[in-house]
């Protein structure tokens, strides 16, 4: 059940359509989880700073299931950051990646809870 969430100051014209399958894609191999489990939601055109200056910036959130923290989280954030930096142009420094190790009890899918 990953779910990969950029809030943004960029406008929605300036995220490219791929964006979104392209992240999902990238979070699928990443966290070694079927794609059809991935879910993405881009919020452009957010009203935020970040380091006190409203240049292009964001904050990105991962939840998964047993997969995010520690060693893995560390593996994660370079190749994240490359994506947001490289898709969208907005510098590495410029945005927080958040990951959220969700227990399987506390996520729903298909009318039950994964665990």
């Amino acid at each position: 059940m990953p779910y990969f969430v950029l809030s943004t100051n960029l406008p929605a014209d300036k995220i490219p359509k791929s964006f979104l399958a392209d992240t999902s894609k990238l979070v699928a191999k990443e966290l070694g989880k079927p794609e059809t489990y991935v879910c993405v939601r881009v919020n452009p055109g957010q009203m935020m700073t970040f380091g006190g200056t409203d240049d292009p910036c964001g904050m990105v959130e991962l939840e998964s299931i047993g997969v995010v923290g520690g060693a893995k989280n560390k593996q994660l954030v370079p190749v994240i950051g490359s994506h947001v930096q490289e898709a969208l142009g907005i510098p590495q420094d410029r945005f927080y990646i958040k990951f959220t190790d969700v227990p399987r009890t506390d996520q729903g899918w298909n009318g039950k809870t994964f665990g």
